[in-house]
């Protein structure tokens, strides 16, 4: 009895990590010693599948917290990029985030969600190749809201252009989990990581919001037939809303890489307190 016991305690402690998270049995040596690195108390980190990991950043409400919002940024989703002082996952970790220099309305809108209860929730890019539609990427989120939200508060999930497939694949595959979908600017067309099309969508069933410029010249998303087939294929989601914008500011340049950018129609340039209005307004009507 006495022997059962203490196997049970040390196999509890082995699989504790340092930021009294678990730590997933099959990973291998690197994997596990990652995981137990010390992190800020607003980062937190998760296995991604066996040989790699998931980092986020969390920002909580100064007020009582009504709900998550989980904020899949564009592009290969990481948190850093190629230009400005985060350009790679040890600068994110020391800067404790991600620049406030960010241009994206995923991570600029940070403290207006937080202003109304929601813990935002912003997952980086794993360390390993990853499909933005498959299994193994929502497992890690899974992991994540498992973490981060004890008390089953409702579950928002954002994605601005190639962030939209990833939040296509949450929606659709961890189902009653999610209260509320928001697509901006989605991927109904070819991307780097496909398409939003390449999830199970018939499992979806949280509420839609899909917003799009009338003016987007990016090639991934700018049909609204596309938005509207994308609609169409959610058959187990009955409450559904496309919504069309106009105003901002056009890109400086022509060609895929700025009618794509965040400074251009696609990424709401110049107006973006008007889509964020649209939004708050749906959630709060869902929370």
């Amino acid at each position: 009895m006495r022997v059962t016991l203490f196997f049970c305690l040390l196999t509890l402690i082995t699989a504790t990590n340092l930021n009294g998270s678990f730590a997933d049995n099959h990973v291998n040596e690197e994997v596990a010693e990652k995981l137990s690195i010390k992190l800020t108390n607003n980062m937190g980190i998760v296995p991604y599948d066996d040989d790699g990991t998931m980092l986020y950043v969390v920002t909580k409400p100064s007020k009582q917290e009504k709900g998550i919002f989980l904020s899949m940024q564009g592009s290969d989703g990481c948190l850093y990029g190629s230009r400005g002082p985060i350009q790679d996952e040890e600068a994110l970790i020391a800067n404790a985030g991600p620049s406030d220099g960010h241009t994206s309305i995923m991570i600029m809108s940070t403290d207006d969600w937080t202003k109304y209860g929601l813990k935002v929730i912003h997952p980086n890019c794993p360390d390993v190749s990853f499909d933005s539609s498959d299994s193994i990427y929502t497992s890690a989120i899974n992991k994540i809201l498992i973490k981060e939200n004890p008390n089953n508060l409702p579950v928002f999930v954002a994605g601005m252009s190639r962030g939209s497939i990833r939040a296509a694949n949450i929606a659709s595959r961890l189902g009653q989990k999610i209260r509320g979908t928001i697509i901006l600017s989605g991927s109904t067309d070819d991307t780097h990581d496909g398409t939003m099309f390449d999830s199970p969508l018939k499992q979806a069933n949280s509420s839609f919001l899909m917003i799009k410029h009338k003016n987007d010249k990016c090639s991934s998303s700018e049909s609204l037939d596309g938005l509207k087939s994308f609609a169409k294929e959610l058959t187990g989601v009955k409450d559904k809303k496309i919504v069309q914008v106009e105003g901002g500011f056009a890109s400086m340049s022509s060609g895929r890489d700025a009618w794509c950018a965040t400074h251009s129609h696609h990424g709401f340039w110049g107006m973006h307190n008007e889509v964020l209005k649209i939004i708050k307004s749906w959630i709060l009507k869902r929370i």
